[in-house]
């Protein structure tokens, strides 16, 4: 090729492309305005620029010689690609709100599941009435002496399931069921300014003998935060040490077993006020946790 020309791939706006010879003694002028005039632009530099004398030049870029119009064609493509990035972006930013979504359900669903396990014993033990408290007739050798209701000791607040009987001792020792049963009356007198509150289903005297005070069907102020679910049973003891007669143990054991048969729960649901409250009561089933395993095998046995 001759020292002042060229050869270079270029293209017309047609779409049609060849070689092209340029011509290095023009001027730069001059060959922008042939190829302006013809619709050509240079597509590759078509290896170095060789000069008269043998030297070389480097290339230019294509994109440099290409028309303004065709950059302007070429630029609006350029957008138009980044926009489709761009709505990538927001179908992907679409996709993670959403996955974001089904995991807040999820996390939801769980918690709800894992409250419905923790809250079984609420909503699950305690879906009573198992059976109308109120139509369970006491037998006859229960002797039915109900307390007057105050705010004291019978508050006639409705009792709608039970859980558990729950066993106490009267921690007074030699006192009978009777006066027991007549301590508990006698709170109701205390008046405005009276501060105790205490009071039982059933009490157990030393003979054996069983007073009802408070219906079954009614809550009665005897375990703490319990009440609301249990029926109380507090047994007389003839001294300190708060163990049971022979006649009283025997009586707490047929009634005990009797009542988780007529309220429906099990002969096992049958605890100690020291299992509501740690309180040493009955004391003496505190002190002997033999004592009181034998006695809850007893009930079962009834």
């Amino acid at each position: 090729m001759a020292g002042g020309e060229r050869n270079v791939w270029i293209a017309a706006a047609s779409g049609e492309q060849r070689w092209h010879t340029l011509r290095e003694a023009a001027s730069a002028e001059e060959n922008r305005d042939e190829r302006n005039q013809e619709g050509w632009i240079v597509l590759e530099g078509g290896g170095e620029t060789r000069s008269g004398n043998g030297s070389y030049r480097s290339r230019r870029s294509a994109q440099m010689r290409q028309p303004a119009r065709l950059r302007e064609n070429e630029s609006s493509r350029s957008r138009r690609r980044g926009g489709g990035s761009s709505g990538g972006r927001r179908r992907g930013g679409c996709r993670g709100a959403v996955l974001s979504f089904l995991c807040g359900v999820l996390v939801i669903f769980s918690a709800f599941l894992a409250g419905m396990g923790a809250g079984w014993y609420r909503w699950g033990r305690e879906a009573g009435p198992r059976v109308e408290l109120s139509s369970i007739e006491m037998p006859d050798w229960i002797e039915q002496d109900l307390i007057r209701k105050n705010i004291y000791s019978r508050p006639a607040v409705s009792l709608q399931y039970v859980n558990d009987i729950v066993v106490h001792y009267v921690a007074n020792p030699g006192s009978t069921a009777e006066q027991n049963r007549n301590y508990f009356d006698g709170l109701a007198d205390q008046g405005q300014e009276g501060g105790t509150s205490a009071s039982a289903h059933f009490v157990i005297g030393l003979e054996g003998e069983i007073i009802q005070c408070i219906p079954i069907d009614e809550i009665a102020y005897a375990s703490n935060n319990r009440n609301y679910d249990t029926i109380s049973i507090e047994c007389c003891h003839p001294d300190e040490t708060g163990k049971f007669t022979d006649a009283t143990y025997q009586s707490l054991v047929k009634l005990t077993a009797w009542l988780c048969d007529a309220v429906k729960i099990g002969r096992e649901d049958v605890i100690r006020h020291y299992d509501v409250s740690g309180k040493a009561c009955p004391l003496y089933f505190v002190d002997h946790e033999e004592a009181w395993e034998a006695f809850r095998e007893d009930v079962k046995n009834q």
